[in-house]
């Protein structure tokens, strides 16, 4: 009696586990076709759905209209008409069939209401078997755009490009970089504007080879001024020049003079406060006698390097400075002209050096960079160095680079002669507080020297009368 009653509890668990998983189980259930909507909208577009291709054949199918994930009310047919009230924000479709006692559940792709739909980024490529010409390939996006505005991107900086064209021949500024290329959609009304970038394309490094055409080495005598043939005096307050304070609130009175040789190979310009109050200056007595040397109507250069070494003056209130200034500066002015500071270091904060530009953007705003050295650059010589190519400037502190500016706007006006600048002003908006203790400080120049970059740059040197 036992055994049978054993073998029946047996046979009701195998009953029972038979029961466990419905007959539909066994049915393979493919969605061949995804459901689907349009690719883009805005608000007023009626977006259109495209069912899932499900086997086997569901026996009924639901809709939900989601926008940012969240059903939408009332909205459940094949399509939907975006409202104001959704102007952003994404929207898609989730599509519930039914297979028996199985529920599958498909959602559509994902849209970005009121962005472009982007078809291809652009791409960039060499055109040529010597690797020296890039070419970008057109950006695709829907709908059509107004218009597609193209550059080349070089690292972080994107070039200037005005006449929208689609090439770019290498420089010896792109050596060593990354080089992509952006597009700049302008979007239908309804659409958001957007940039597109390709990924970027590694140039090869080239070596720069420098070739040295000229320079001044200062080794008159003892006492003696600058070389006339190089140099001539900006002197003043800046009033006979317009510029009452040299446009910066200086305290200085510059005389041609006060530069001299000291027999060994060095250029001093010195600042002082003796005598100073002898002449008068814009404010009243002058409080201190420079220097100022420029090589305008003497040598000009036109891209390449310009490296001076110099020992900066020390004392709170000196303002060094070796820089350049447009030779255009009496007809198109400042800022139009152009400035390029090579070395401008404070006696406030000796151990930073500042290099920039400064061009007609902005009032003459400048862009650049600066570099805290280890200690005091007034404690010893150093070397301030600028390279200068037709489309960017890049500095440098004792050989090593500290910053560089490429052409990327309508402010680059670094595309003509230069003349060279060496000063020491006192005071003034950059210069701050003049140290009342402070009777004399000298700025000291060991050379000035101009060199060809790969063959890239031009001296001018002007007739003597």
């Amino acid at each position: 009696m036992r055994k049978i009653l054993a073998a029946v509890v047996i046979a009701s668990f195998a009953i029972v586990g038979l029961g466990v998983a419905p007959a539909s189980s066994a049915v393979k259930i493919t969605v061949t076709v995804p459901a689907a909507i349009n690719k883009f909208a805005t608000v007023g577009t009626r977006v259109l759905a495209t069912l899932a291709k499900i086997t086997p054949k569901p026996s009924e199918a639901t809709l939900e209209w989601l926008y940012n994930g969240k059903p939408i009310a009332k909205a459940t047919a094949t399509t939907y008409k975006i409202p104001a009230s959704q102007a952003t924000g994404k929207l898609q479709l989730r599509e519930t069939a039914v297979i028996g006692s199985i529920k599958k559940v498909v959602v559509s792709n994902t849209i970005k209401i009121g962005e472009l739909f982007v078809v291809a980024n652009p791409q960039i490529s060499y055109t040529d078997g010597t690797n020296t010409t890039l070419a970008i390939t057109a950006a695709q996006v829907l709908p059509a755009p107004v218009s597609i505005g193209y550059a080349f991107a070089r690292d972080t900086e994107t070039l200037y490009n005005p006449d929208n064209v689609m090439t770019h021949t290498l420089t010896i500024a792109d050596s060593g970089t990354q080089i992509a290329a952006s597009a700049k959609i302008k979007a239908p009304v309804g659409y958001a504007d957007t940039v597109l970038k390709s990924p970027a394309l590694a140039i090869a490094s080239t070596q720069r080879v420098y070739a040295q055409v000229w320079s001044d080495e200062f080794d008159g005598a003892q006492g003696a001024t600058a070389n006339a043939s190089n140099w001539v005096g900006e002197d003043g307050d800046g009033a006979d020049y317009g510029n009452l304070g040299w446009g910066n609130s200086e305290r200085q009175w510059y005389k041609f003079n006060q530069s001299t040789t000291n027999g060994n190979g060095i250029l001093n310009l010195t600042a002082t406060s003796v005598d100073a109050a002898n002449t008068q200056c814009y404010y009243g007595a002058c409080e201190f006698l420079s220097s100022k040397l420029v090589t305008k109507g003497k040598v000009g250069f036109t891209y390449g390097r310009l490296e001076a070494r110099i020992k900066a003056a020390p004392g709170q209130g000196t303002w060094n400075a070796f820089w350049t200034l447009g030779t255009n500066i009496d007809t198109a002015f400042w800022p139009t002209c152009g400035e390029v500071d090579a070395m401008e270091i404070l006696g406030s904060n000796p151990m930073r050096l500042l290099g920039y530009l400064h061009g007609p953007i902005g009032g003459g705003l400048g862009r650049g960079n600066s570099v805290d050295a280890s200690s005091a650059l007034t404690n010893d010589f150093h070397l301030y160095t600028i390279d200068w190519l037709p489309d960017q400037v890049t500095w440098y502190l004792d050989g090593v680079k500290y910053g560089s500016v490429s052409k990327t706007d309508r402010d680059w006006v670094f595309n003509h002669e230069f003349y060279a600048i060496l000063n020491l002003a006192m005071g003034g908006n950059l210069g701050g507080t003049i140290d009342p203790k402070l009777t004399s400080t000298t700025m000291q120049v060991d050379y000035v020297r101009y060199s060809t970059i790969n063959g890239v740059g031009t001296l001018h040197l002007y007739p003597q009368g």
